[in-house]
């Protein structure tokens, strides 16, 4: 028995087969994805491993004198025989109001994301188990902001938390005692270090907090509000280790702009980080690690650190054979516009030269084998037709390159610069807009097709995801000019049961008409 269950739905606890690129197929609405492609897209977690921030909060709990169990969403039926006093479940996106879940659900004919479907199902299912027992439920995580203007599902849970988890402890405190507890309760943002606890068991991926922040100051990003600090060496390698000994055989490491480690705002630090990297790797290789891989990067950094970009793929082996992944916001082409929201993305260097720092700094990725999930953004406020016409252009100059494009619509995310905004809405796209997100989508399918082979490695799996890239690719191309057709045709449409099977018949007797 345990006091504190803490849980997550299977989007948020599972590797994604080892493709972060697949994460976002939880963004596409959940009709449009059979169920058997999310129960291989997003398997069960093994060896016992759980999201980094469920890690953090269990530790903590811990640390504070509570039991606390943690168990994957598949076998939730256990708290029947655990018997806790408190469940709490981690929630990035809850109400589908992330911006790529945004974008696609609007796209894509509307609907629940799979991402707030799984959420939502996971919920009905801790509360059957309620009616039975007796317990409180807690919502954290960074979609908890969500519930502060909805109140979509908040007769299924007790309370959520705004903030950190390691503030929350008091919450869970009153719940095991039996106090009523406050719909929202506002978590204080740990100050030091030392209050932030060091996992105890093995994290999603390997996952490894290496900095907190972003001294950027992006006015539509929110992770730039929060203090910018660099974690101690000593306690990275104590997270690697805790994570390898308990069998994950994979390090990643979460940050913002992995070149600034350890710096103290914008200048890279080029000793310190290969000094991680060398004690990094030298801890790894007494286990059988077979990739690390880096959250984030910038454009600016990248350039400021290209000859440290060489000594890390030297020293970590990554190469040709063994690329790695890392998401890079490049948001627009405009100069403009960084200039007005994002005028520290480009520092130190000139902002009036951002396409030619953006090609440079992809170049140096490439060159090193780092293949990056680019971020673009359309919708900003104020954006105007020369500020798409920049970002088409940038898009022509660097499609060439090993890439996959992460387009989505502007949204006005809590505690950011721009939170007051008004969310961009399908209906306000332009021709101009519409080209660029089929020029980006076009780019992606064709680098998802080059790895197919290489995400699934049952071939008559590949070769079905195959087809249906091949779907989405015709109807982007024969909807190309009418954005609206292409919303309103997938928004009668359903892929679950056996609907697929007939949903690709009658595309080949479609097709066939068309061609003759």
């Amino acid at each position: 028995m345990s006091d504190i269950v803490l849980t997550a739905d299977r989007t948020l606890m599972t590797d994604y087969n080892g493709f972060s690129i697949l994460e976002h197929v939880g963004c596409f609405p959940n009709r449009l994805i059979p169920d058997f492609i999310i129960d291989q897209l997003f398997p069960k977690l093994e060896n016992n491993q759980a999201t980094y921030a469920i890690r953090r909060l269990e530790s903590k709990l811990i640390d504070e004198g509570f039991d606390v169990t943690v168990l994957p969403p598949q076998y939730i039926k256990k708290i029947k025989k655990i018997k806790p006093k408190v469940v709490g479940i981690s929630t990035v996106d809850p109400l589908t109001r992330k911006p790529h879940p945004w974008t696609l659900t609007n796209i894509f004919g509307g609907g629940k994301s799979v991402i707030e479907t799984e959420f939502y199902n996971l919920l009905q299912r801790i509360n059957k188990i309620k009616y039975e027992q007796d317990f409180k439920i807690i919502i954290g995580g960074p979609g908890t902001t969500e519930f502060e203007n909805s109140n979509r599902y908040k007769d299924l849970f007790d309370s959520y938390v705004l903030g950190s988890g390691e503030g929350s402890i008091p919450l869970f405190q009153k719940a095991i005692n039996g106090e009523s507890l406050p719909e929202k309760f506002c978590s204080i943002q740990p100050k030091k270090i030392d209050d932030i606890s060091i996992i105890k068991k093995g994290s999603r991926n390997g996952h490894v907090q290496i900095t907190q922040g972003c001294p950027r100051g992006c006015k539509f990003c929110a992770p730039t509000l929060l203090n910018w600090i660099s974690f101690p060496i000593d306690r990275i390698i104590n997270e690697i280790e805790i994570n390898l000994k308990n069998g994950v055989n994979q390090i990643t490491f979460i940050t913002e702009d992995f070149f600034l480690y350890g710096s103290k705002s914008i200048e890279v630090n080029n000793n310190k980080i290969i000094d991680l990297v060398n004690k990094v790797k030298k801890t790894t290789d007494r286990y059988n690690v077979y990739s690390i891989n880096i959250s984030d990067v910038s454009i600016a950094s990248t350039i400021k650190g290209k000859k440290t970009c060489k000594k890390i793929s030297d020293i970590l082996g990554i190469s040709k054979k063994y690329p790695i992944d890392t998401i890079l916001g490049i948001e627009t082409g405009s100069e403009r516009l960084i200039k007005k929201y994002m005028e520290g993305k480009p520092k130190p260097y000139d902002p009036n030269n951002w396409s030619e720092l953006v090609y440079n700094g992809i170049n140096i990725l490439n060159d090193n084998y780092w293949f990056p999930l680019c971020n673009l953004i359309t919708g900003l406020p104020d954006e105007n037709e020369d500020d798409l016409i920049k970002t088409l252009d940038l898009i022509d100059d660097i499609k060439h390159f090993k890439l996959y494009f992460i387009i989505f619509y502007f949204v006005p995310l809590e505690a950011s610069g721009l939170e007051k905004k008004s969310f961009f809405k399908f209906d306000d796209i332009t021709d101009r807009r519409w080209e660029l997100f089929y020029k980006c989508y076009m780019k992606t399918i064709s680098s998802l097709r080059e790895d197919i082979y290489i995400i699934f490695k049952n071939k008559i799996l590949a070769s079905l995801y195959s087809r249906i890239l091949n779907e989405v690719e015709y109807d982007l191309k024969r909807y190309r000019n009418d954005p609206f057709k292409l919303r309103d045709f997938y928004s009668s449409i359903s892929l679950k049961g056996l609907n697929l099977g007939l949903f690709l018949l009658r595309r080949k007797f479609l097709k066939k008409f068309e061609n003759q």
